[in-house]
């Protein structure tokens, strides 16, 4: 029986990750429940009380925050890209709705938040006595820790098929979480016989966290694959989508990582001459060779970009 019951409960996940995946690639598009309904293979009845239960959010709440969240890190990523500009790309229908939603969410306008952010940067890059930097409507400075890569460059990578189980909640330092999730990963695609010799391994993140709340915080871990295989269950499939990125290669402790997104967010995305776009940041970890064994390991972080 309770195996029964398990093997329902994954039935749902998938369905759910299915929903989600399709949201977040077509943010922009009209959703409707019926359609969202269909990709679950849910009565429309039945799906909003269904999605409620497994995820703690409503389907409403859920598109609504993700929208929100997109635009308002394209509002400090970029302010020369205009709000109507950037309200139609995450999927409002005009631009009074999206002030709307924004204002009620944040307690002001998208203009104030944009430019509260700017002129607070510049108060703060005044006040040091070192050039700092702002990114995102943070400055670095002295007091943020941080680690450096042992390289670091740019370069354009190709769309990349993944096969992934995703978490949801809080993850930060937990270090046990991405131990089984990688272990669940690496069991599954095993007794499927999906991996090769040229298999790699990330981890996506898909929401950012100093504007989601931890218990909504998404993250993937991934495995990647060259074909489009059939999965189910707590595993789904997606495209990691190529363009330019940037890539700090970190050699890392498990409690180092923060102060390797540091570094690359803080300290060099500022001075770079580029902009984070809108696409999934994302950890890849290579083979490791004579750290196989050690406490350090070999991360690299990859960040989308474009030119300012």
């Amino acid at each position: 029986m309770n195996s029964k019951c398990n093997e329902s409960k994954l039935v749902y996940i998938s369905k759910i990750n299915k929903v989600q995946d399709y949201i977040e690639k077509n943010i922009d598009e009209e959703l409707s429940i019926e359609q969202l309904a269909k990709i679950a293979n849910f009565s429309k009845f039945h799906f909003q009380r269904i999605y409620r239960y497994m995820t703690g959010e409503s389907l409403y709440s859920y598109i609504k925050r993700l929208r929100l969240e997109k635009a308002t890190f394209l509002l400090l990523a970029n302010n020369k890209r205009s709000i109507q500009d950037i309200a139609l790309s995450v999927g409002f229908s005009n631009q009074a709705s999206f002030a709307k939603a924004f204002r009620e969410k944040f307690g002001m306008s998208a203009s104030k938040y944009r430019s509260l952010n700017q002129f607070e940067n510049m108060q703060m890059i005044n006040n040091v006595k070192e050039k700092d930097f702002s990114i995102n409507g943070k400055v670095y400075d002295s007091k943020i820790r941080y680690t450096r890569p042992i390289r670091l460059y740019v370069k354009p990578i190709k769309d990349t098929r993944v096969i992934y189980i995703r978490h949801t909640g809080p993850y930060e330092g937990n270090g046990k979480l991405f131990e089984e999730l990688f272990l669940k990963l690496y069991s599954f695609t095993n007794s499927k016989k999906y991996i090769r010799n040229d298999s790699k391994w990330f981890v996506v993140y898909h929401d950012f966290d100093d504007l989601t709340m931890e218990e909504q915080l998404r993250i993937s871990v991934c495995m990647s694959i060259n074909e489009d295989i059939q999965v189910d269950g707590e595993f789904g499939s997606m495209i990691l989508e190529g363009g330019k990125y940037v890539v700090g290669r970190f050699l890392l402790k498990s409690d180092e990582y923060k102060l390797a997104w540091n570094y690359m967010l803080s300290k060099w995305l500022p001075q770079s001459g580029y902009i984070p776009d809108d696409r999934m940041c994302f950890e890849y970890y290579p083979p490791q060779g004579c750290y196989e064994n050690k406490e350090e390991k070999i991360v690299d972080i990859f960040i989308p970009i474009t030119p300012l």
